[in-house]
């Protein structure tokens, strides 16, 4: 109980400090490359993490540690919903529309930057995931691995202020895909994201919040 009150609170320092960090151009590309090298070898042992990243994406505007912050707690979750080992994807494609299963649309934009966070766990039931962004909901209440149900939360609202966005597509039993959609720094010709370029459906990334 002690280290999950920690996680709280360490949680709701991080999203306090939230509007200290003002958007600016930032390249997709590195930020995904350095949050990989940030979790470590150890991390990678037992969750293997593949990127496939388009290789010439424009620039977008966005907070880059906030960018970064969304990333880990989407990864995290991901290796959660897979019992702490298994795959995840992190892919970054251009887009003319954002993905299917958008639950928090973007700003207004010639075109996007769709970073889909993918895993191979439980994926999320009907049930939950409509609730799965509120602030303090947890799957995992009565498990081991208490979460703060937080992590989701902080998601959705760096998201919000931002101006990005935000799709899931899930299954019970196959996986969740967890996309944050951001608007280009300026205008580019992009083409469309439709379900299978984004991941098909329940190949995703997020599987149960934490």
């Amino acid at each position: 109980m002690v280290d999950q009150a920690s996680g709280v609170v360490k949680a709701l320092l991080g999203f306090g400090r939230a509007s200290d960090h003002a958007p600016a151009e930032c390249d997709v590309r590195e930020v995904l490359a350095e949050t990989v090298k940030l979790l470590g070898d150890r991390f990678q042992r037992e969750v293997r993490i593949k990127l496939e990243v388009s290789p010439a994406l424009p620039l977008v505007r966005t907070a880059r540690d906030r960018l970064q912050q969304m990333l880990l707690n989407l990864i995290l979750n991901a290796a959660d919903a897979m019992g702490g080992s298994g795959l995840v994807t992190l892919r970054a494609e251009l887009a003319t529309v954002p993905p299917a299963g958008t639950v928090l649309p973007p700003a207004p934009s010639a075109a996007y930057v769709a970073i889909a966070v993918a895993d191979t766990g439980c994926g999320i039931s009907q049930e939950h995931l409509a609730r799965i962004f509120e602030p303090f909901f947890t799957t995992k209440a009565m498990s081991s691995r208490r979460g703060t149900g937080l992590g989701l939360y902080m998601v959705y609202e760096f998201a919000r202020e931002l101006g990005h966005g935000i799709a899931v597509e899930t299954a019970a039993g196959q996986g969740s895909t967890f996309s944050l959609i951001l608007p280009v720094a300026a205008d580019v010709e992009a083409r469309p994201l439709g379900p299978a370029s984004a991941g098909g459906n329940g190949s995703g990334s997020r599987g149960v919040p934490r």
